[in-house]
């Protein structure tokens, strides 16, 4: 197996930092050429570093750290890729889902050239049903105008949206595919739910309370960070799970805190999930959940959908099968296989995503260890994690096909149909 560009530079990286550790500035500094927080060290100078700070950077600065993230992401060579063959034949007949990727048309920086790239790449994956992000932080008018950006792409390659999950069944009858828009966050203020149902009858049948901070709704992940900040739901973010539960929308915990997630799922009366989490007790990092929110997720029948990317996933990055299957066997451990599946969460115009990330600090600062270089999965990598569950962990056929889908149609069942 070839080694990754990441490794290399984390290498690199953990050399250069070892000869010059004398000259790392404790704590936050605009001008030393490493700083240290909280254990992370921040270069201000050198773009392809483990971490870099991108304030008051120069557009060069910026495109070439945009340029090495990228270039870090790719993650198995194509004679490892060739092996995922036999699986897609030997589960031809399986519902395969891909619980959230963030490509809709204008989400960060996505056109409809990518939107493209990403519905097809999803599509020679196997994949049945996918759910796409149409925006995070941005304000319901900018929403909307993705969804119309958007649906036209999806009416050119005859891709239409579930309303159901037999929808879905009767799609893959046909070798067709659906998909559905989910929002991750609404971060700015209203004091009311108005918006819901009309981005609910857009196509959006999944929406998230918070992206990572805090706004109306509810805490986002960086909360996680202080065992002492137990702020969970805000009386706005209960009114939101009990307007969902009522119009059939799914609620989703990622990118909220902990104690967001334990208190959702004790108010909502249909299954929850996490569209797109790992586990921190597989891998200590701010973005990853906890058993006990794990626990709440699978306590209302839901699940809990392992994601790709590799700075959620290990210390190093790394985004290989093996890594992303031990998040998965764990949250088996604790909700039972049942309640397992995937996200690529893949950007599929990564350089200009990168672009457009790497200087929000306020929602990826490099002092918690975000915009760091890492392997990005892709969906077709799902068939990779498949190999290792049935060979490394003897999971049966049964539950490699709840694996690829079956659970997260239990949810959408359980939330969508009459």
């Amino acid at each position: 197996m070839k080694k990754s560009l990441l490794t290399l530079s984390i290498a690199t990286a953990f050399i250069a930092n070892m000869s010059v550790a004398a000259e790392i500035h404790q704590g936050y500094s605009k001008t030393a050429k490493q700083y240290q927080v909280n254990g992370n060290v921040v270069s201000n100078v050198d773009t392809s570093a483990n971490l870099w700070n991108p304030r008051g950077k120069s557009p060069e600065q910026l495109d070439a750290r945009a340029q090495f993230l990228t270039d870090a992401a790719d993650t198995r060579t194509a004679e490892q890729k060739k092996a995922d063959a036999a699986y897609m034949e030997k589960y031809k007949g399986a519902i395969v889902i891909n619980s959230l990727m963030p490509t809709s048309v204008g989400v960060i920086g996505n056109t409809v050239e990518s939107f493209n790239r990403a519905i097809e790449r999803n599509r020679d994956a196997g994949v049945t049903h996918f759910s796409s992000s149409i925006g995070a932080f941005h304000p319901k008018d900018v929403m909307f105008t993705y969804i119309n950006d958007s649906d036209p792409v999806l009416k050119d390659l005859q891709v239409t949206k579930a309303k159901t999950s037999q929808d879905i069944r009767d799609a893959k009858a046909k070798g067709q595919m659906t998909m559905m828009y989910n929002s991750q966050g609404f971060d700015y203020n209203l004091d009311n739910l108005d918006y819901v149902d009309e981005l609910h009858d857009s196509g959006v049948n999944i929406m998230n309370f918070v992206y990572n901070s805090k706004n109306h709704f509810a805490t986002g992940i960086e909360y996680n960070a202080d065992p002492l900040n137990q702020e969970g739901l805000t009386k706005l973010g209960e009114e939101f799970i009990k307007l969902a539960n009522k119009r059939g929308i799914i609620v989703d915990t990622s990118h909220s805190s902990d104690a967001t997630a334990i208190q959702a799922a004790k108010i909502s009366t249909k299954p929850i999930m996490a569209s797109h989490n790992n586990s921190s007790a597989v891998y200590p990092m701010t973005r990853n959940m906890s058993d006990e929110a794990i626990k709440a997720v699978g306590s209302t029948g839901g699940v809990v959908c392992t994601n790709g990317i590799g700075v959620f996933l290990s210390k190093d990055g790394n985004a290989q099968a093996e890594t992303m299957a031990a998040h998965v066997v764990h949250t088996a451990s604790l909700i039972g296989k049942e309640g397992t599946c995937y996200a690529s969460d893949y950007t599929h115009n990564l350089f200009d995503a990168m672009k457009i990330q790497v200087p929000m600090v306020d929602k990826y600062p490099p002092e918690k260890g975000f915009a760091s270089p890492s392997q990005m999965a892709g969906i077709e990598d799902v068939w990779a994690i498949v190999s290792v569950l049935e060979n490394k962990y003897d999971w049966s056929e049964q539950e490699i096909r709840g694996f690829l889908g079956e659970n997260v149609m239990r949810v959408y069942k359980a939330n969508w149909d009459k």
